[in-house]
């Protein structure tokens, strides 16, 4: 039986509030950022989604290219945009593989200012005010 968890479900409603080709969220680690749930448009071939799945279920926080990593390394939202980014690595590639134009991924900090995690939409054009939207939908309460 499938179990949906209510992160998958924040994370797919994330997804949908913004139009995205996808949406991520993820957990800082020690390792690195560690995939806690994944949402893929309907029309998002499965063989794509489950390699972003693969290629990011842990993801060390020296690894370049991704925008995850900049917004977890800066602390501060970090916009990638597929036609400045190389083709076969990276945001580049998975933006490609998305039909997305851009992404935007969004630090998630604890009352401190500690990273807690990162969460991020795939986008086939802009979309004004997605920052606010994902600081709004997305708390690591779990």
């Amino acid at each position: 039986m499938y179990h949906v968890t209510a992160e998958a479900e924040r994370v797919e409603a994330l997804r949908e509030a913004v139009g995205a080709s996808a949406a991520g969220w993820w957990r800082a680690t020690p390792e690195g950022l560690a995939l806690i749930a994944f949402a893929p448009a309907p029309d998002l071939s499965p063989e794509v989604a489950a390699g972003f799945v693969e290629a990011t279920r842990l993801v060390p926080i020296d690894q370049p290219g991704l925008g995850i990593i900049e917004a977890a390394r800066t602390l501060r939202p970090a916009v990638s945009i597929a036609s400045e980014l190389p083709a076969e690595v990276g945001s580049g590639r998975w933006l490609r593989a998305f039909g997305a134009e851009r992404s935007v991924a969004v630090p998630i900090l604890d009352e401190s200012g500690r990273l807690e995690g990162v969460a991020s939409v795939a986008l086939k054009a802009g979309v004004g005010g997605v920052v606010e939207i994902i600081r709004a939908r997305m708390t690591l309460q779990v």
